[in-house]
């Protein structure tokens, strides 16, 4: 997978990281699943190579997080349903 690529599977992770952990006062918890729910779909569009291939990326990138949030980085592709 080209560098772009990875780095665009960074930034989905890190949107899906400020979907999930941030406090409901300051984003609307509704809005947030669906936002979700939306990155989730388009993921599951893509062919069942790309699927694959992002979903190796969400788990190789987890390393760059900690604890809790590289967990969570390492869950997306079943979450998101990728994997």
């Amino acid at each position: 997978m080209s560098s772009q690529s990875i780095q665009l599977v960074k930034v989905i992770a890190d949107i899906a990281i400020a979907l999930e952990f941030t406090e409901e006062t300051l984003i609307n918890p509704d809005v947030a699943l669906e936002m979700q729910e939306s990155i989730a779909g388009t993921l599951q569009s893509l062919d069942e190579v790309s699927r694959k291939d992002i979903a190796d990326v969400f788990e190789s990138i987890s390393a760059l997080y900690n604890g809790e949030v590289a967990d969570y980085v390492r869950s997306i592709p079943a979450n998101y349903g990728i994997k």
